[in-house]
This record gives structure tokens, sequence and C-alpha cells, in this order.
């Protein structure tokens, strides 16, 4: 059973970071209000693709949440 289990971890993690590669934006480095309009998409850790890190980090501003990138694009 053990063998099974770390297979389909294996197989998971093509797909998603594991936890410890998490990003977290850096969101010093933008001053709010208002974003770059760039498109840059990255996907949080609550499964939402965001334009750029900049609307990211109003996000997590507005909801108080600790949200991390997974992977740059959409998710």
């Amino acid at each position: 059973m053990g063998a099974v289990q770390r297979t389909s971890l294996d197989s998971s993690s093509s797909e998603f970071s594991e936890t410890s590669e998490y990003r977290t934006p850096n969101c010093n480095q933008y001053k709010l209000p208002g974003c770059p309009r760039d498109f840059n998409p990255v996907c949080g850790s609550d499964m939402s693709t965001y334009p750029n890190e900049c609307t990211l980090c109003v996000k997590i501003r507005e909801d108080g949440h600790d949200i991390k990138i997974i992977r740059s694009g959409p998710c």
C-alpha cells in the first residue's frame, strides 16, 4: 500500500507543486492602489488565476488570506 501512495504522489507532483515550492508574492514592491496593466498570469494557492502578481497582492490585502503563487501562468 505504501508503494501505491508514493506512486500517486509522484504522478501528482508534475501537475501541482508541493507546498514547499509555492512562492510568496512580493507585495511590498507594489504601490497601491492600482496595478500595472501587464498580463503575466499567476496561479494562486486558492486555485484562482490572477492577471499578474500585483492583482494577487490586492486580493491578499483585501481578504487577509495568505495566498501563495503555485506557478506562473493560469491555473
